[in-house]
């Protein structure tokens, strides 16, 4: 599993909008209910929608997965769902920093060790 995570809505979405981001994404989805199924290659992407809360899994590792879930969070601020993580469990940690060096230091002070893969952190 890349990522695992629970982002809790402020605005509701339907099931249809976020399919649509999934497809423009470039997966093939499949809805079943309040879950979405999506493929795109090897990876897949599992996403439940329940009211105000969405739920994301992913079996991806690497760069790209860390690309669709900033795609997928990206999406969900246009929509103007305002997301936000309740819970993320990631192998990775992905930072974007104004100056170099800075996420570590955050890592390192919150007593967390992390090496530099893929030009971000795992740990």
């Amino acid at each position: 599993m890349c990522f695992l995570t629970v982002l809790r809505l402020a605005k509701l979405i339907e099931i249809g909008e976020l399919e649509k981001l999934l497809k423009e994404l470039g997966f093939e989805v499949v809805t079943r209910g309040r879950v979405l199924e999506a493929r795109r290659g090897e990876s897949e992407l599992r996403a439940f929608l329940e009211q105000n809360s969405l739920k994301i899994e992913t079996n991806d590792y690497g760069e790209q997965c860390l690309k669709d879930y900033e795609n997928i969070y990206k999406g969900l601020l246009e929509m103007d769902a305002k997301p936000e993580a309740i819970h993320f469990t990631s192998p990775y940690v992905y930072a974007y920093e104004k100056k170099r060096g800075s996420a570590k230091k955050l890592l390192k002070k919150l007593g967390l060790e992390a090496e530099e893969v893929y030009s971000g952190y795992c740990g």
